[in-house]
């Protein structure tokens, strides 16, 4: 299923004009490949509980309300939620924004990632059996060599008018196949951290990563150190070092970094006034703003 129009969904009250469309909508979701490509200025979902999916959003940002907390997708961002997590969205922009998710039918990820373990002669001998579930860890990611070539030729062959079925699934089996790239990386990322056990690592970079997203989401907002680390649970002290180990910069440096891409989106949209710019963006004058953009040179999706 390939929508080029955001769908008419909940929380919008069903019609007699568009009750037709949900029922043909639902039976059809969660159990097939989907991309939903489209753009508004505003544009809500109510809270579902969805396949394994890949979002984009460029223009604005669009903003996923997941179990705990929220985190917005922009155009240097992708974010990956896996099959059975509950979320709602709002996609939101000064002008029309655009949104890009890609669904994978369930048992797609788990049928690739048993496929990629086993040698070619045991692929030639016997079908895959015994899939484990897949899972993927949920935080807002750059974009990578692994995922982002996928997405980026799947977003414009959608555009360009690409509807058929076929090439969707190989598309997704192609992106999923990327998505086990990234994840090992990450992971790989994880492991050389300088801890003994294997679940510390991980709880490490479970809480590093939420402050990530909390910048990712509000780098409007004051943020300092003990804030961050306050979204981390950890002291300061151990959220600098363990921020720095995992993300290769400090805490106040991706802040930055942050923000100054948001000013250059602001700029590449129009916006002319530097304070505005600025304020926007969360510096605190027209001078920072033009010392971070000068560290800081755009990157293109």
């Amino acid at each position: 299923m390939i929508l080029t129009a955001l769908p008419d969904l909940p929380p919008r009250p069903e019609t007699r004009a568009n009750a037709e469309f949900r029922r043909r909508f639902y039976a059809r979701w969660g159990r097939e490949n989907a991309i939903v490509c489209g753009r508004a200025t505003h544009a809500e979902y109510a809270t579902w509980t969805q396949a394994l999916s890949v979002k984009l959003a460029w223009g604005g940002r669009e903003v996923y309300r997941l179990r705990h907390r929220e985190v917005a997708v922009e155009d240097d961002r992708y974010l990956i939620l896996n099959q059975g997590s509950a979320y709602g969205s709002l996609l939101a922009g000064a002008r029309s924004a655009w949104t890009f998710a890609v669904f994978l039918r369930p048992g797609l990820a788990e049928s690739v990632r048993h496929a990629r373990r086993a040698t070619l002669e045991r692929a030639l001998d016997a079908p895959p059996e015994g899939r484990a579930p897949a899972g993927f860890s949920e935080h807002l990611r750059p974009h990578d060599a692994h995922v982002t070539p996928h997405l980026r030729r799947m977003r414009e062959a959608v555009i360009a008018g690409e509807r058929d079925e076929h090439w969707l699934e190989e598309a997704s089996l192609l992106l999923v196949d990327a998505m086990l790239d990234a994840e090992g990386e990450d992971r790989r990322r994880v492991d050389g951290l300088a801890c003994a056990r294997a679940a510390t690592r991980a709880e490490i970079a479970r809480r590093v990563r939420l402050a990530a997203d909390h910048v990712d989401t509000r780098y409007a907002q004051p943020l300092d150190l003990d804030a961050l680390a306050g979204v981390a649970c950890l002291s300061p002290f151990h959220f600098l070092r363990w921020f720095r180990a995992l993300k290769g910069v400090t805490p106040h440096a991706y802040v930055v970094a942050r923000r100054a891409a948001a000013a250059q989106r602001l700029l590449a949209q129009g916006e002319r006034d530097l304070d505005r710019v600025a304020a926007q963006a969360g510096f605190g004058s027209r001078s920072t703003l033009r010392r971070a953009l000068a560290r800081h040179p755009p990157r293109r999706f």
